[in-house]
């Protein structure tokens, strides 16, 4: 009766562990996933950059001396052309300064001629040794004196004629009027602004690489090869001219980590405006390139795995480095290669070791 009873609780053990068996293996059958098998392709790579829009000049149009605002010849937004008057300054008390100066100046002059009239009469007079020499010299140093008095007035004429030219403010380059915060009547000190001036037939977007990129790039010889440069402007819309890329700054900036390069955009019916914001889209032809989802990548600690299948459907966690990221794909750097299967999606269901049934082939 004893060993009727350990038979049939031996026969029961072995079924549980034969049903328990085949609940696992009908587990793991269960497991049906996508797979994608990893293919190289010529592809365009892209990195996007905020960028800041600045004038190709873009300057200050500033008073250089103090006085009413006698006339505004523009407006605010109008295309001015070099040398076009901008502002005028009421000069007339320079004027009354200039008449002033004029007077003085020759009152020198007819002080100069008395004094060469007056030095040939005493050279004549010691040339017959009537006069010592002693008078001879005082009347050269008189000469002297009056030159130097004619060159100071002339040189006082010139400075009121130069405030004057400064009444009349001309366009230093063609370009586009900014605000114009004073109005006519207005008095103005020297140094007030009067208005900017934008030269925008071309803009430079400015924009900063992180340090480590940067290095990437020059150590790949990148640096200015790329294919395109785009520009997206603020309402999302795509700039119909590509950019150039041009010199970068000296220095690497420490509080940021990054270098500062700039692209210059035509923008020939001045659409683009001095201070505008926008996205610079810089890419480049990468050769056998090995993309894969987003969705068949997962993270543990920083890094990046993938489940690759091998010939038996059993997946193993595979640890890869990720390069750029193109909207809902990565540019594989390295830990794959072509030709090999790993899990297109469905990561999150299983475990390194599992066995899988192929769901559908990519």
């Amino acid at each position: 009766m004893y060993l009727k009873n350990v038979i049939i609780c031996s026969l029961a053990i072995l079924f549980a562990v034969s049903c328990s068996k085949a609940k696992n293996k009908n587990s793991q059958k269960e497991k049906e996933v996508p797979i994608l098998e990893i293919k190289e392709k010529d592809t365009l790579v892209s990195n996007q950059f905020v960028t800041d829009i600045q004038a190709k000049k873009n300057v200050e149009i500033r008073s250089r001396i103090g006085g009413i605002i006698q006339q505004i010849y523009v407006n605010e937004g109008q295309f001015v052309h070099q040398g076009q008057a901008l502002f005028k300054i009421n000069d007339a008390e320079l004027q009354m300064e200039l008449l002033k100066a004029n007077a003085a100046l020759k009152q020198t002059e007819a002080d100069v001629r008395i004094a060469e009239v007056e030095l040939k009469q005493i050279q004549s007079l010691h040339a017959k040794k009537f006069v010592a020499n002693n008078e001879l010299e005082m009347v050269k140093a008189k000469l002297s004196s009056a030159k130097a008095k004619h060159a100071f007035a002339e040189a006082e004429k010139k400075a009121v004629l130069q405030k004057i030219s400064f009444t009349r403010i001309t366009a230093p380059f063609d370009g586009v009027i900014d605000v114009i915060p004073h109005k006519d009547g207005s008095l103005v000190e020297n140094g007030t602004l009067l208005t900017t001036l934008s030269q925008l037939n071309e803009v430079y977007a400015y924009f900063s690489i992180p340090e480590n990129l940067y290095f990437e790039l020059l150590a790949n010889d990148k640096i200015g090869n790329h294919q395109k440069i785009e520009l997206t402007l603020p309402n999302g819309v795509n700039y119909q001219f590509n950019g150039a890329l041009k010199t970068a700054e000296g220095e690497i900036d420490r509080t940021t980590g990054s270098i500062r390069y700039k692209a210059l955009f035509p923008n020939p019916d001045r659409l683009i405006k001095h201070g505008t914001s926008g996205k610079l889209i810089i890419s480049e032809h990468q050769a056998n390139a090995i993309l894969i989802p987003q969705k068949s990548t997962f993270s543990i600690q920083d890094k990046t795995y993938v489940f690759v299948v091998n010939k038996q459907n059993k997946v193993k966690m595979t640890n890869i480095k990720i390069g750029t990221t193109l909207r809902d794909s990565y540019l594989v750097e390295s830990g794959l290669k072509k030709g090999d299967l790993i899990v297109y999606e469905g990561t999150q269901s299983l475990k390194d070791g599992d066995m899988i049934t192929v769901k559908k082939k990519y």
